[in-house]
């Protein structure tokens, strides 16, 4: 039974500030919204029951603005199709985006949002007309644009929806006689404004984290760390190419359709196999590799490992879960996959989180790169330096050294606060740490206002 995300979130917020003498005011702010939007549109679609025909359907969409601590910056965020949107599943992670920005120093305020449906049971020309009619919606409200809020990949999108997306909107700014940046989305495709590096950026980002928790002594691991991984989708992938560069062994993988277990799992075997199957899945491998197949998060969770990553939805370390985990490290991919509940009882066991709004804020961050491409706008963090070039070395170079920076950062406030007596874990130092970045500019703002 899932919980409510935002009171999640919320409670975060109010035990984070506990940690620090963050004015009352300012927490207010943090706990609410500039705008929530929603929308019902009809498309006509194919008919599922017969091809030949169209029919018309109802869908939802949805737009969640958090705060802006300076009325110069935008907002942004991803934008997801999935069936089970909701408003104040938006409203959490929309914080979550605010939080993500701020650690990195990202002139943004958080936004996400998104349409309710399955794009796997719709063709490719359905996907396009019920994303173009979101756009009208969206532009109907002054809900997307360069300098207001820019969209993102996010569950269930790819690059393919962001191109659709940006030519749809230009379409409609060229039939207003306006000009349109690149701007009003990233994630595009290389050849249509997007940068190098972006496609795998959460999964390196997840990556540099790991490395900067584990070079910090912050946690502690083999030299060649064993993983277990949910979720293969655009994050669990690209984290899963990348395990051999950072000396990383993948042991067993699960994703919707079903999952694999094997201790010498062969990983270009497995990507060649994913790369082939209509539905992207991992289901099926251990017939062609002779492992185990995996069922459910239960039997995946339930393997001896060093590194656990959840990379696909919410909520999937519940209790039970967190109780039965046989690892050292739980990495979090996805956001908010943790329940509250699990945290100290993950503390209790000994096994450390690098929580989501550090780990993988990779895409974020490089997503602002895209943007700051096409708009020039810089960062609030000084030594945060957007690469010139659009090379994927460069864009490398700079989220790692991004990674670092605020990595080392989040460890030394959770030193400080248990050094002064009160226990932190990594996830409230990290909201701390946005916390404290962006209390000077929203202060100035507040006495501008």
């Amino acid at each position: 039974m899932p919980s409510d995300l935002l009171t999640n979130i919320l409670t975060r917020i109010v035990d984070a500030a506990a940690c620090n003498s963050f004015p009352d005011w300012y927490v207010d702010e943090l706990c609410d919204h500039d705008n929530r939007w929603s929308t019902a549109f009809r498309v006509k679609v194919t008919d599922p029951d017969d091809a030949a025909k169209r029919i018309w359907q109802s869908f939802k969409a949805v737009r969640v603005w958090h705060r802006l601590p300076d009325n110069r910056w935008i907002y942004g965020g991803g934008w997801r199709h999935h069936p089970s949107i909701t408003l104040s599943m938006m409203e959490s992670h929309a914080i979550e985006m605010s939080f993500k920005g701020w650690i990195m120093g990202i002139p943004h305020g958080g936004a996400k949002g998104g349409i309710a449906f399955d794009p796997r049971k719709y063709s490719r020309d359905d996907i396009t007309a019920i994303t173009c009619k979101a756009v009208d919606k969206a532009l109907e409200h002054n809900c997307i644009g360069p300098y207001l809020d820019r969209w993102a990949p996010d569950v269930g999108t790819n690059e393919r929806d962001m191109k659709c997306i940006q030519d749809h909107y230009a379409f409609r700014m060229r039939r207003d006689g306006r000009v349109e940046p690149a701007a009003c989305v990233t994630g595009k495709p290389v050849n249509a404004g997007g940068i190098p590096g972006r496609k795998e950026a959460t999964g390196r980002g997840m990556h540099y984290a790991l490395e900067v928790f584990r070079n910090q002594g912050a946690v502690t691991l083999p030299e060649h760390p064993t993983v277990i991984l949910q979720g293969f989708g655009n994050v669990g992938y690209h984290f899963a190419k990348l395990c051999g560069e950072f000396g990383i062994k993948i042991i067993g993988v699960l994703d919707q359709y079903g999952g694999v277990y094997h201790p010498d799992l062969p990983m270009v075997d497995l990507l060649a196999y994913v790369d082939r199957d209509p539905r992207k899945s991992v289901a099926g491998f251990h017939t062609v590799c002779g492992g185990d197949e995996l069922k459910n998060e239960k039997e995946l969770f339930s393997i001896t490992a060093d590194i656990a990553v959840p990379a696909a939805l919410e909520e999937v370390i519940t209790p039970e879960i967190a109780r039965s985990l046989k690892i050292k490290v739980l990495l979090e991919g996805a956001n908010g996959p943790t329940m509250p509940e699990s945290d100290s009882i993950l503390a209790d066991r000994g096994i450390e989180v690098i929580p989501d709004i550090y780990a993988n804020s990779g895409g974020y961050l490089v997503s602002y790169f895209e943007w700051w491409h096409d708009t020039h706008v810089d960062p609030f963090d000084l030594q945060l330096h957007p690469p010139i070039y659009r090379d994927e070395n460069f864009v490398f170079e700079s989220m790692h050294g991004a990674f670092v920076r605020n990595g080392k950062a989040i460890i030394d406030i959770r030193k400080k606060v248990i050094a002064g007596g009160r226990n932190i874990n990594n996830r409230l130092a990290s909201y701390v740490y946005a916390m404290e970045r962006a209390l000077p500019i929203y202060a100035m703002k507040r006495k501008e206002d």
